[in-house]
C-alpha cells in the first residue's frame, strides 16, 4: 500500500488507539483517587498502566499492520507507535487538567504521603523537606501555568512512548519476504 492510501488509516487508527490508552490510563488513575485512603495505589498505578500500554501497543501496531496486508517495517511501526503516544498524552493532559480543577489539593496530599514515605525510608528531615519544597514548587508552577504544563506533559508522554516504541517495534515488525527471481 503506498503512503498516499495509508496515511488516512495511519492517523484514524493512531488516533483511535491513543484515544483508547489516554482514556484507560486516566481512568484507572480517577478509580484509585475514588479508592484513596483504602489501598497503596502508586505500585498498581504503575502496573496497571503499563498493562495498558503494552496491550494498546501491541493490538493497534497489529491491527495497523494488517491493514496495511500484514506487513510493517520497524522505522513505521515506531513512528505509528509515537502518534498513539502523542494521542494519548493529548487525551492524558486534557484529563490533568479537569482532574486538577476538580480536586486541586489532591497532588498536594499525595505529596505529604510520599513524605511520609521518604521518612520511613530513611532520609533524613531536611533532605526530605527540601525535596518535597522543590516538588510542591513545581507543582505550584503547573497549577498557575495550565496550558504549558499540558504541553510538557505531552511532549514528555511522547519521548516516554518514543523509548517504549524503540523497544515494542523489534517485535511487532514483520517485513515482506523477498522474492528472489531464479530465471
Amino acid at each position: 500500500m503506498n503512503t498516499e492510501k495509508r496515511l488516512p488509516y495511519f492517523y484514524r487508527m493512531a488516533s483511535t488507539f491513543g484515544l483508547i490508552m489516554g482514556l484507560a490510563t486516566s481512568a484507572v488513575h480517577f478509580i484509585f483517587y475514588l479508592l484513596e485512603g483504602k489501598i497503596n495505589s502508586s505500585f498498581a498505578i504503575m502496573a496497571l498502566t503499563l498493562i495498558i500500554v503494552i496491550v494498546v501497543i501491541v493490538k493497534g501496531t497489529m491491527n495497523y499492520r494488517n491493514v496495511l496486508g500484514g506487513y510493517i517495517s520497524y522505522w513505521h511501526a515506531f513512528g505509528y507507535g509515537i502518534a498513539i503516544f502523542l494521542f494519548a498524552g493529548i487525551v492524558g493532559a486534557v484529563y490533568s487538567y479537569v482532574f486538577n480543577n476538580f480536586d486541586p489539593e489532591y497532588v498536594y496530599r499525595q505529596l505529604e504521603l510520599s513524605r511520609q514515605q521518604l521518612l520511613n525510608a530513611g532520609l533524613t528531615d531536611v533532605a526530605t523537606n527540601k525535596l518535597i519544597s522543590d516538588i510542591k514548587e513545581g507543582l505550584d508552577y503547573q497549577m498557575q501555568h495550565p496550558f504549558q504544563s499540558a504541553l510538557s506533559a505531552t511532549f514528555w508522554n511522547t519521548f516516554l512512548g518514543a523509548l517504549f516504541c524503540f523497544i515494542s517495534s523489534a517485535f511487532l515488525k514483520k517485513n515482506k519476504p523477498e522474492i528472489i527471481n531464479e530465471s
